[in-house]
This record gives structure tokens, sequence and C-alpha cells, in this order.
């Protein structure tokens, strides 16, 4: 992990870019103690049928939960249907660590990074 001394921001790889068969592959988690904010960031190369990134959400590192539509701000999933690129927001953490689920329909080539900070976001009351 990189911490940028000017904004508090620490920037990581949670997932290096491979080739990667059709599966299910989570991310490394990302620890909230040292950030209340978090942005993962989506890089996908061209596949066969289908890209989808899901943010789960931990209180112990290991029982994930995924993260449903509950009005607090956080961004629940990113479809991609070409090769593109995307970020997943999580400005108000449901557990201590978050971390993505990828579910790919073919063989594909992703990373995935992640920006770890103060809050930048607040919901719309």
């Amino acid at each position: 992990m990189r911490q940028d001394p000017g904004s508090n921001y620490a920037i990581t790889e949670v997932l290096s870019a491979l080739s990667r068969a059709a599966a299910t592959t989570t991310t490394s988690s990302i620890d909230h103690t040292t950030g209340n904010c978090a942005s993962f960031l989506v890089s996908a190369g061209a596949w066969a049928t289908s890209f989808v990134a899901t943010v789960q959400y931990s209180d112990d590192d290991s029982i994930w939960t995924a993260q449903t539509d509950d009005g607090s701000g956080n961004e629940v999933s990113l479809t991609l249907t070409e090769a593109s690129s995307g970020t997943l927001d999580v400005p108000n953490p449901l557990g201590r660590y978050s971390r993505l689920s990828i579910v790919t329909g073919g063989t594909c080539v992703f990373s995935v990074g992640a920006v770890l900070g103060p809050k930048r976001y607040i919901a719309a009351a």
C-alpha cells in the first residue's frame, strides 16, 4: 500500500493483472480502520461472455456478505459489456473490511486497484 502524503489517501493493488478463466475471483480485502471510505478501480480487457464485479463486506475478514442497495451511497456492482474500466465507490462501509467478488463468463485479463482514505462523499438525505 502506498500513502499519498498530500491527501491522506492510500493506493493499493488488490488484484494483479492476469489472464483468468471463467470463474469467480475475489480481490484482497481492504481494512477501513485506516480509511473510512474506498473506491475500487476495475480495468478489464476483452472477454468471451460476461464480467460482473460485486462489493462484499465483512467484520472479521472471513465471513463475507454481498452489499445491497441500502441507500447509504455505496455502489453495489459493476457490469462491463466490453473491454473497459470502471469504479465502485464505498463511502459508507457496512463492515470493517471490503472486497470485490468478480464473476467472469469467459477468459479475461483484468486487475483491480483500491484507493482508501477520508470520506469525500455524503449520501443525499
